[in-house]
């Protein structure tokens, strides 16, 4: 498997379902067959990547949105990616 950086291009995968409840993202993973649940910012998150988006240019985005340090946003970003890309449930590529 891949490491997420920020110059990859992330997507979301095609291997779920996902429903809004409550103000959170809730998806199934068909392939895996696990329930995860995204609060406000997982959800928007995955909101940006329905079309493919590099890491760096989400990191601009959230900066912008949620008033944060862009060292804080991508750590936390890149570990939050990275463990989306594990469980399966995003696609990544590196240009």
């Amino acid at each position: 498997m891949m490491n997420v950086e920020l110059d990859s291009v992330v997507v979301q995968g095609r291997e779920q379902i996902c429903a809004e409840v409550d103000g959170e993202v809730v998806m199934m993973s068909i392939a895996q067959g696990n329930y995860y649940g995204l609060d406000s910012i997982g959800g928007r998150v995955w909101e940006l990547i329905a079309e493919p988006c590099s890491v760096r240019e989400l990191c601009e985005r959230l900066v912008v949105e949620f008033a944060v340090d862009r060292a804080t946003c991508e750590a936390d970003i890149l570990c939050f990616l990275n463990d989306m890309a594990a469980q399966k449930l995003i696609d990544t590529r590196t240009d």
